[in-house]
């Protein structure tokens, strides 16, 4: 697939090229097309050069991707989708955008008046556009370290049922990463919501690079 990372020049856009990137054309956006191309060369060094990824600004990327996904702060997602709404036509969007704030003391979810940032966002968008929200509660740092087993879980929420099987596998592409469905779009609020949760559990019991993962507690 053709997966452009909007934004994909931070953290979590540079996990996604990298574990991603092993199986797929990765096109890095940003609003800085030679931050886009440094961050893709960075990718190639660590993949190799046989990997197909590629920097450019983020409308290009979008309009030559068949699923793009965001990967910018809530502060600039309405921004940056209503900039590029006319780029886009049929995409998968997949949304790991969390709107939350620091309080001083701990980490608040905060959505907004849509319900969750991936409603938000799909208000933003052309009909055409499936939206999926996934992947909020798998750590930057870890995403980055190719050789890291996270055992971890992905929700996945969405509307449309080949969207999210899309997801589903993309996900499954991430070693020991298992996707699990978390409801239709309208559920994204309590699956955003769990990112501040994790950030504050990892914080107040110094757990590095923390995730979730669904257990089966089953009688022997």
């Amino acid at each position: 697939m053709k997966i452009a990372l909007v934004g994909g020049t931070g953290d979590i856009g540079t996990g996604f090229a990298v574990r991603l990137g092993q199986k797929n054309e990765i096109i890095i956006g940003s609003r800085n097309v030679d931050k886009a191309r440094e961050s893709a060369a960075a990718v190639l060094q660590l993949l190799g050069e046989a990997a197909d990824v590629r920097g450019t600004d983020n409308a290009g990327a979008v309009a030559a991707a068949d699923v793009v996904v965001l990967c910018v702060p809530y502060e600039h997602l309405v921004s940056v989708t209503a900039d590029l709404k006319d780029s886009y036509k049929s995409q998968l969007v997949i949304s790991p955008v969390v709107p939350m704030i620091y309080n001083g003391s701990f980490f608040m979810y905060q959505p907004p008046a849509e319900g969750s940032a991936a409603l938000q966002a799909r208000s933003l968008l052309p009909d055409d556009v499936k939206v999926v929200s996934a992947f909020h509660t798998i750590c930057a740092s870890a995403l980055q370290d190719i050789e890291r087993v996270m055992k971890a879980d992905v929700f996945i929420c969405g509307d449309d049922a080949q969207a999210i099987d899309i997801a589903m596998e993309l996900a499954g592409e991430i070693k020991s990463l298992r996707p699990l469905k978390a409801g239709p779009l309208a559920a994204s609020s309590m699956v955003e919501s769990l990112t501040p949760f994790l950030l504050n559990v990892a914080r107040k019991n110094k757990i590095k690079d923390a995730g979730i993962a669904v257990v089966s507690e089953r009688k022997s």
